[in-house]
């Protein structure tokens, strides 16, 4: 049966969070910083926490999502339309009946467009609150109850009542020191997203953005900055924002694709640059034609360019890694960008593919890219490879007959799962240095992976492809053997992505999803890279004690340990027993709860990786060390190999310094996180041993070391982990184990 109720902390969540939703936040700091201003009128403070607690109210009775309805994204529409019905009327039943009204009609707009434009991914932003505080301004002519409000003409009369002469007193200093335009302006733009007149309410919000986040806070002020440079090099007059309050459109144009919808970065920023004299020209226009039935075009220019630059970056065939869409929102653009930082190449968005090289053991790239024989143009975009010995030498005698070759007659693999569009198995290997120009690409197999995404193996061996067209295969399966067909003067396996299904199709750009790199003989995994010339690669070897230990079930318990050997007391309080419990969220992401502080790791396993991607709770815990140490495991590795990565930065920096990150964090980096993970060349990887391990972790500002945590690692059968950490004359011992 469906649990319907609703906890004090949740109702609390829904209210506050319909607040801080109007910035794209979930922030309860903010959202008190937001409640309090609203409420600087309070008309509209009235009418915005009566619509959210109907519009709320309606979500749960009538059985919608609690998520949604606790992160305040029911609410947040019948929040704006509750201000803008409370800020035009005078106090009364008849307003709170018409707020009520409204908010009720703004829910329904709320769940239709959630439910139009969500089929394309796309949010609904203030688009029901636009139609619904349209609805009621054309119907106030007719509202002959309803009084207009004229509040706002003795502004320091209201001031006194809301907080006595001292408060009149600090407005009027903000009003005869803050003597420029501009910045009075964007102080009037942001209060205005609140229907709030007043200079001191522009001013707060700016505070409560510095403090909540300081990408944030930056994007308002560029997006405001960047429409007034517009308005001065076009010749629009400039001053007309100072009463028209329609200036929050560029504040919000920003902060959205700046820094909510897009990753912030670089790219994100130039675009707002670009964008924002489209919404610039938007909302003189629509000023024009609204000024005709004597109404607002409120937030219409916002929701107009943000909806079509999300729409139109949703049908791109190629997803450029420096303009990224915001996989998992976590309602802070810094957590979006580092988060995003540490997993670029873990999950590029650009990459949604993940192919393992096409075939079995250790292979030599004899042409890359670009090579110098061939993969010329639009063709460039290729590997060749064969297998050599240790000497380097690819055959054996005298190199005359196929057979020679090491690489003759070796399996040859799909390197991901997919559909067969092409397979050409009749044509004969060529003589060793004889080539075959009329069928260049000699018996070929082209598989659909995704939309625009195919991979071809050529040059494939006379009467050994073992698939034809319309076969669906798995990754890793048999397709052919590698031979000296089409032109090829002798044997080698070429390798290729393509956007199409033909035998003759230009190639793409496109990198191998994980793989080994062999240097001095020791290993790196290598993740979404290409491969390069006279490199030696292989694909990772599972290991299925690893593969158990790694595969953490939801509803699985585990029993942790924890010895502390410091003289600091906030380590020393985190000996003991306690249990940890793997369940997963709405979205059926995996994590692990620490029971006894409730601190969250979330990870993700594809297969070949084990992957640790956020933390919430406290950076002193057992369970945030398990995330580090752990961060990014292999479960295909071969001995004595390693792993590079960077842990977001907010996960290991706090204070002043992530503080002046936060401000630079999309254009400049100065602060990093190294993780390195050795798998140790031990009796216990290929036999029935433990699986060693060691993580060295190094603190970074502006390239120079500045703190390292040595961690040690030992998995057995049992799937049991033994951890040691040291750093700073800190010595931490973790034991965990399934809970029986």
């Amino acid at each position: 049966m469906r649990n319907n109720t609703l906890s004090y902390k949740e109702i609390s969540h829904s209210i506050l969070n319909s607040y801080s939703q109007v910035f794209f936040s979930t922030s309860k700091l903010l959202a008190a910083f937001l409640v309090v201003i609203s409420f600087f009128d309070y008309g509209a403070g009235l009418g915005g926490i009566i619509a959210v607690v109907i519009a709320n109210f309606l979500a749960w009775s009538l059985g919608y999502n609690k998520y949604l309805l606790s992160s305040g994204l029911y609410g947040f529409n019948a929040l704006l339309v509750g201000l803008g019905v409370g800020l035009l009327y005078e106090p009364s039943m008849q307003l709170f009946l018409l707020v009520a009204i409204s908010a009720v009609l703004s829910f329904f707009l709320t769940i239709v467009f959630q439910g139009v434009l969500g089929k394309y991914g796309l949010p609904f932003l203030s688009v029901p609150f636009l139609i619904t505080i349209w609805i009621v301004a054309l119907s106030g002519g007719s509202l002959t109850a309803l009084n207009i409000s004229e509040r706002g003409i003795f502004v320091y009369n209201e001031l006194y009542s809301l907080g006595g002469q001292h408060f009149v007193d600090f407005y009027d200093f903000l009003e005869n020191n803050i003597k420029s335009s501009f910045i009075r302006i964007y102080f009037h733009s942001l209060g205005a997203i609140f229907f709030q007149a007043h200079l001191l309410a522009g001013i707060v919000i700016a505070l409560g953005l510095l403090i909540y986040s300081r990408i944030t806070f930056v994007l308002s002020f560029l997006g405001f900055t960047i429409a007034f440079l517009f308005y001065k090099v076009v010749g629009i007059e400039f001053s007309s924002l100072g009463y028209t309050f329609i200036g929050f459109n560029y504040i919000l144009t920003a902060i959205a694709l700046g820094g909510y919808y897009l990753v912030p970065g670089r790219v994100s920023f130039g675009w707002i640059i670009l964008l924002l004299p489209a919404v610039v020209l938007i909302t003189i226009s629509t000023q024009q034609i609204f000024l005709l039935f004597k109404i607002s075009p409120y937030s219409l220019p916002f929701n107009m360019i943000v909806l079509m630059f999300l729409y139109s970056l949703k049908l791109r065939e190629q997803r450029p890694k420096h303009l990224v869409e915001t996989p998992v929102q976590l309602g802070k653009p810094e957590r979006n960008l580092y988060l995003h930082s540490g997993n670029t190449k873990r999950f590029p968005a650009a990459f949604p593919v993940s192919a393992s090289l096409p075939f079995y053991g250790e292979w030599q790239v004899s042409q890359g890219h670009s090579g110098e024989h061939t993969h010329k143009g639009a063709w460039r975009n290729a590997w060749d490879f064969i297998i050599t010995d240790r000497n380097g030498k690819q055959f054996k005698g005298s190199g005359d007959f196929h057979e020679d070759y090491f690489c003759f007659g070796k399996a040859v693999l799909a390197s991901f799962e997919g559909t067969v569009v092409e397979a050409i198995n009749d044509i004969p290997d060529n003589i060793i240095g004889d080539i075959n120009t009329k069928n260049n690409w000699g018996n070929s197999v082209v598989i659909k992976h995704a939309e625009y995404i195919y991979s071809k193996v050529s040059h494939l061996k006379y009467h050994s492809v073992e698939v034809k067209v319309g076969d669906i295969i798995k990754q890793g399966q048999i397709v052919g053997r590698c031979g000296n067909s089409g032109r090829s003067p002798y044997p080698h396996l070429h390798f290729q992505f393509q956007a199409t299904p033909y035998i003759g199709s230009t190639t793409i750009d496109y990198p191998f999803g994980h793989f080994l790199l062999k240097e001095e003989n020791k290993y790196s995994l290598k993740t979404f890279e290409i491969p390069q010339k006279d490199q030696i690669v292989a694909n990772p070897s599972k290991n299925e004690m690893l593969k158990n230990a790694l595969h953490f079930i939801p509803g699985q318990r585990l029993k942790v340990t924890v010895e502390v050997e410091s003289d600091k007391d906030k380590w020393q309080k985190q000996a003991g027993t306690f249990t940890w419990l793997v369940e997963t969220d709405v979205f059926n992401t995996t994590y692990i709860r620490c029971e006894k502080d409730g601190a969250l790791a979330y990870l993700h396993n594809n297969g070949d990786l084990h992957y640790f991607t956020n933390f919430i709770g406290a950076k002193n815990s057992a369970l945030y060390w398990f995330f580090i140490t752990l961060f990014k495991v292999p479960i295909g590795f071969l001995p004595n190999s390693k792993i590079s990565d960077s842990i977001q930065l907010n996960m290991m920096f706090g204070g002043v310094l992530k503080f002046l990150q936060d401000f630079i964090s999309p254009i400049y980096l100065f602060l990093k996180v190294d993780y390195n993970l050795n798998i140790k060349d031990a009796g216990g990887i290929l036999s029935s041993g433990d699986i060693e391990m060691s993580a060295l972790i190094t603190k970074k500002i502006i390239g120079r070391k500045v703190k390292e945590f040595n961690c040690e690692l030992k998995i057995n059968q049992q799937a049991e982990f033994d951890i040691t950490i040291n750093f700073d004359q800190t010595n931490i011992k973790i034991l965990c184990q399934n809970e029986l």
